[in-house]
């Protein structure tokens, strides 16, 4: 509950500090961050919570249209870890204020546990809120990236969520 709380308290006092950015479409955009991924391990009512990272770069083609390769870990009990390898396109609203985005990315899953390893395909359909800031004109907030994110281990498809927070910089002009 307090991380929560603080979490919270984090993004609001960010979030304060989220003025107009003049500019133009930055020609790359890097995340990276916290995740936390709600994982449905046997595609049934079985259900496994772990944290982790995810990092992204975006090439943008234009104002709208870019490319996104999207990674993350997450690591649970008992030495399980999941890895995603993901790319594919997104379509970013650019406002003076924060930048709304969606995408639609597909790759590969690398899971491991104490006597399984596997590496089946993977995808990911989401979209999230970024934050732009007046005083750090490259440096905006990924307030939210929230992904349904599919995989299928085991002959069975599971059904996850993925949520991840934390700096995105904007490199470069188009």
């Amino acid at each position: 509950m307090r991380r929560s709380i603080l979490c919270l308290a984090v993004i609001a006092f960010l979030a304060t500090g989220a003025l107009a950015q003049t500019g133009s479409t930055p020609r790359f955009d890097l995340f990276g961050g916290y995740s936390y991924l709600r994982s449905n391990p046997g595609g049934g009512s079985d259900s496994a919570n772990s944290s982790g990272w995810e990092a992204s770069a975006g090439w943008n083609w234009n104002r709208w249209l870019g490319f996104k390769a999207d990674f993350d870990g997450h690591y649970c009990c008992d030495g399980q870890t999941e890895h995603n390898f993901l790319f594919g396109p997104q379509i970013t609203f650019r406002k003076s204020h924060a930048d709304f985005f969606a995408h639609g990315l597909i790759g590969v899953s690398h899971g491991t546990a104490s006597a399984f390893s596997d590496t089946p395909l993977a995808w990911a359909i989401g979209g999230g809120l970024d934050l732009k800031f007046k005083r750090f004109s490259r440096i905006g907030f990924r307030v939210v990236q929230a992904d349904y994110l599919g995989t299928h281990y085991a002959n069975s498809v599971q059904n996850n969520f993925r949520y991840s927070t934390g700096l995105v910089f904007h490199i470069g002009k188009k």
